[in-house]
């Protein structure tokens, strides 16, 4: 029997998520579960490491939870730890326990630097739970563009990539033939308490029925506006949060906050609550989105209301609200039903719960582990089932989004470009990926505007100047198609036209900037770094920003530093200046960093 090795991007303790029901799941049928989380790296001695000879003493660094889960032990004070650690520490897992023996579950894309050498005989599965590149957005996480080159790194050599939502589905096809979609759950038997077993909780004793319950973290991805004109619009109605409150809730009488709480009290507090809510902002991270709190509130019977999120649409026991009026008359729905028909609703939430459950959802997975038929659905048929559920709300924006998304994926793109009007403003759109469709079906007037758009969009103005150095080119169109199918995440389709291109017109310092950035993609670095100094060498005639996008200019000037090659970075840089405001402003950050990496060196 394999052991499986949950490569984590939480730690073990702190409110469960998916990877803790994945270590709980394969331990209770009888795995060995190693959890290990990202900056694990402090707990581990790199002189234990180089003295492990056999499974007992690796396992002697671990602490066993309940769920019998072994997790790392507290920090180890040395100030001389580093997370390259753990890479020492992965490979003396597969050291000790034989390569074939071991299988990786990683659900975040950092691990992968931990893994370039892990042997063909480990397994690694992919399990893509968020759509990264909204959050690089949000300046306050720390996330640069990396993230997204080694996600698509990591997926690209999993032996099998899981995704939790379906427009991740579609990001990762174009990575890795082996797609599985699976869903977030719930562990039935956590919710489903007998009568007489429930206690109403000291905090909920003085709040009035009927109780609009939310559980989980009030982050940037919650709604407070909707909050406020349900609450406002409600007054009788008693909206009750609890969990963390990492942005304020509306100052309220009838909004109760009430802290954190644990995973265990929650079915008492579900209990007391007549309808469930889910108010996310309907936008591109959060349309990525399945909640493991709605799987919980259906399985604890409490009907639901939440805004659009596609995984989750029509489901029984759960309305969806594609607006702030709907949303309060689904709650009006739900609490102002007769007793009779309010069970009902309440067993269609609990029907719908137990073809979520964890124990359900996972069982593909242990045969994908045991070497049995994991019984793929073909890309075709799932991406058909996903068009026809999405049809019934394709007047609404995001899902037009998600569609441009599927109809592109399956090369259907003058479908795609017939879901939008132009004159119309849509905010959801991918504008890089309708310019493709535009591209696909030789419109090129309208792919350059809707390429515009999505610099506009972005925040991307600074792309201008490499754009235009494109479509002043002969061969402008391939060009242009190569960098639309780059932005749009299609990379190897991008490099199949790259090669197009070599055999039609050869080799030029474009195309070689081209290839830069399409390597840098998928963090293949090194490769990355070749073609950017081929190009460096060819670059007579052209400025440096006509020849590579900012992205690959920071990757460079980061590549020379790192090489110490402090004074080519430091002269790429100088030379930014001169371009633009916007320009010279990122060329003090880059000096200040080789200046920094001048000094360290």
């Amino acid at each position: 029997m394999k052991t499986i090795v949950i490569l984590s991007g939480v730690p073990y303790n702190s409110p469960k998520q998916r990877p803790h029901h994945f270590a709980s799941y394969f331990s209770k049928i009888g795995y060995e579960v190693l959890y290990i989380y990202l900056f694990d790296y402090d707990k581990i001695h790199p002189d234990f490491i180089l003295n492990i000879k056999n499974r007992e003493q690796l396992l002697n660094i671990f602490s066993r939870s309940q769920d019998d889960v072994f997790f790392l032990k507290d920090k180890v004070n040395k100030e001389i730890l580093k997370r390259d650690f753990l890479t020492q520490f992965l490979n003396k897992i597969i050291e000790v326990y034989g390569g074939k023996n071991v299988l990786f579950i990683s659900a975040f894309p950092e691990w992968v630097i931990h893994l370039e050498s892990l042997p063909d005989s480990s397994t690694l599965i992919y399990d893509c739970i968020d759509e990264w590149e909204e959050f690089i957005k949000d300046v306050d996480l720390g996330y640069t563009e990396e993230l997204i080159y080694n996600e698509r790194k990591i997926a690209s050599l999993a032996d099998l990539v899981i995704t939790s939502a379906k427009k991740l589905y579609i990001k990762m096809s174009y990575f890795n033939k082996n797609i599985y979609y699976l869903p977030n759950g719930v562990w039935n038997h956590d919710y489903n308490f007998k009568e007489g077993m429930y206690l109403i909780p000291i905090d909920l004793k003085d709040i009035k029925q009927p109780i609009v319950f939310f559980m989980g973290a009030v982050a940037e991805w919650v709604d407070l506006e909707i909050i406020r004109f349900a609450a406002k619009l409600r007054p009788q109605y008693s909206f009750v949060f609890v969990g963390h409150e990492k942005c304020k809730l509306p100052k309220l009488p009838n909004i109760y906050f009430l802290g954190p709480k644990k995973y265990e009290e929650l079915p008492n507090y579900l209990k007391q609550a007549k309808v469930a809510i889910i108010p996310f902002k309907v936008n591109n991270l959060t349309a990525a989105v399945t909640p493991l709190k709605y799987y919980e509130y259906l399985s604890s019977g409490t009907p639901v209301v939440t805004t659009i999120m596609p995984d989750i649409m029509d489901l029984k026991g759960s309305k969806t609200a594609l607006d702030k009026s709907d949303f309060v008359n689904y709650l009006d729905f739900y609490i102002n039903l007769e007793d009779g028909k309010y069970d009902i609703e309440v067993n269609n939430a609990k029907e719908t719960a137990k073809s979520f459950d964890w124990g359900h959802l996972l069982k593909p997975i242990l045969s994908f582990i045991n070497g049995e038929n994991l019984n793929i659905i073909k890309k075709e048929t799932f991406i058909g089932e996903l068009i026809q559920s999405y049809n019934k709300y394709r007047q609404n924006d995001l899902i037009k989004n998600e569609l441009l998304n599927a109809y592109n994926l399956m090369g259907k793109y003058e479908k795609s470009v017939s879901l939008f009007d132009e004159s119309r403003k849509n905010d959801h759109i991918d504008y890089e990926k309708l310019a493709l469709s535009y591209i696909k079906i030789n419109d090129y007037d309208q792919a350059i505007k809707a390429l515009e758009q999505y610099m506009e969009k972005n925040d991307k103005r600074i792309l201008k100047g490499y754009v235009d150095s494109l479509l002043s080119e002969k061969n402008y169109k391939i060009l242009l198609e190569i960098y639309l199918l780059k932005l749009s995440g299609n990379i190897y389709e991008a490099l199949e036209l790259t090669d197009q291109f070599i055999q039609n017109y050869g080799m030029n310092t474009k195309l070689l900037g081209l290839l830069t950035g399409l390597y840098l993609d998928i963090g293949e670095y090194a490769v990355a770094f070749q073609y950017a100094i081929a190009a460096l060498e060819n670059l007579e005639g052209f400025k440096i920003e006509e020849v590579f996008d900012f992205y690959s200019i920071s990757f460079i000037i980061k590549s020379l530093a790192e090489e110490s090659e402090y004074n080519l970075a430091e002269e790429i840089a100088l030379n930014l200046i001169s371009i633009g405001k916007e320009w010279g402003e990122r060329a003090i950050g880059f000096l200040s960093d080789i200046y920094i990496s001048t000094h360290m060196g």
